[in-house]
This record gives structure tokens, sequence and C-alpha cells, in this order.
């Protein structure tokens, strides 16, 4: 941590992302004069890198909602084992073997007893006995009322896509790239006027720091 909070890195990655934001001024300014100078070879040049990628073929595996119910129903009797005994080990261990003071100590938290943070220990600590609970009712239904524990997931058991949410972000909106092929001249002088300022702004800031 002494050396994450060190003055010499803070220093380091300041000026490194300086020197980036220069290098950004610089592409920009060149852009901007090759539309001005060659206007054609930079609109062949942009048009080449301007390529869309989308990531609907990369996450489209995690849309597709995953059955679990086969491999439950299959090994029921055994999940509520597990459900019941780990709930059960927790429960003890949360009752009788826990420390709320040791807790925020090791978290590097206040450990007087008045304090937010143990307040805070103390509340998450009732909310894990609380889950366990739950957990060995869920165990209970598992093992002895698996249809009733079936028709409770079916109605919370919701798959929610982003898909949705999402719809039209894959489509590519080219209003600005179709003004610069058709005005290139008058949008390399835009282009340039505005690298050229990021160039001298960054310049200014990464040389004035020592």
């Amino acid at each position: 941590m002494d050396f994450i909070d060190s003055y010499a890195l803070q220093h380091w990655v300041f000026r490194f992302l300086v020197a980036l934001f220069l290098v950004g001024g610089l592409m920009t300014l060149a852009v901007g004069v090759g539309l001005i100078v060659r206007s054609a070879q930079t609109l062949r040049f942009l048009d080449a890198m301007n390529r869309w990628v989308s990531t609907r073929s990369v996450l489209s595996p995690i849309e597709i909602s995953p059955d679990t119910r086969r491999p439950g129903q299959k090994h029921r009797r055994w999940l509520a084992v597990a459900f019941i005994a780990g709930a059960v080990f927790a429960i003890v261990g949360l009752g009788t073997g826990f420390d709320a003071r040791a807790v925020s100590f090791a978290l590097g938290l206040d450990t007087r007893p008045s304090s937010v943070a143990a307040w805070l220990v103390e509340s998450a600590r009732w909310a894990l006995i609380v889950g366990n609970l739950a957990a060995i009712v869920i165990g209970i239904s598992l093992g002895f009322f698996p249809d009733a524990l079936a028709a409770l997931e079916a109605r919370g058991g919701r798959w929610y896509t982003a898909r949705r949410l999402a719809k039209g972000a894959n489509a590519m909106n080219l209003p600005l790239d179709s003004w610069v092929a058709s005005s290139p001249r008058a949008a390399g002088w835009i282009i340039t006027v505005a690298g050229l300022v990021l160039v001298g702004d960054f310049c200014i800031v990464l040389f004035g720091v020592r």
C-alpha cells in the first residue's frame, strides 16, 4: 500500500496518462492535416479502419438460460443434505465463534463496540444467519417437498436478458462519418485545430510538471 500511495508512482502514472493523451492529440492532428492535404487517401484509410465489432456473437451463450432443474432433481437428496449440513455448521459458527471486534480489526475498521463499523459487522452476521436459516428451509423442501420447491422456482426463476435493453446499440450510426466524407477539408480544419489545442495543452502539462 505504501508503494501504491507513494508520490513517485502517482507522479509516474500522471505523466504516463498525459503522454498518452499527447499521442492521441498528435494522431488527431495527423488526421486533420491528412483530410486537408490528401482528402481521398485519408478517407480511404479511415474507411479501412472504421470496422464495427459486435459483442452479440460473443455474449450470446451467456444469454441462454441454463437448465439446472434436472441435475438438481436427480441428486436432490444429496443436495438437501449438503444444504442443511452447511447451513447448520455456519449458524453454529456465527452463533458461538463469531467475534465482531476481531472481524473489524481484520478489515481495518473501528473496533469500538459503539462504532458504526461494529454495527455493520453485527448486521452482516445476522443477515448471514437469516440466509442460512433460509438455506435449511430450502434443503428440507428439496428433500421432502420437491413439488412445492419446483412451483416456487417456476415463479421466481425468471430469466432477464440484456439484449432487449440494448436493442439498437449494435446499429452503426454514421452521420458524422458521412459529413466528414462530404466535407473533408472543413472537417480537416476543425480536427486540426482540436489536435493543436490538445497537443499544446498536454505539452505544457507534460513538460511543466517536474
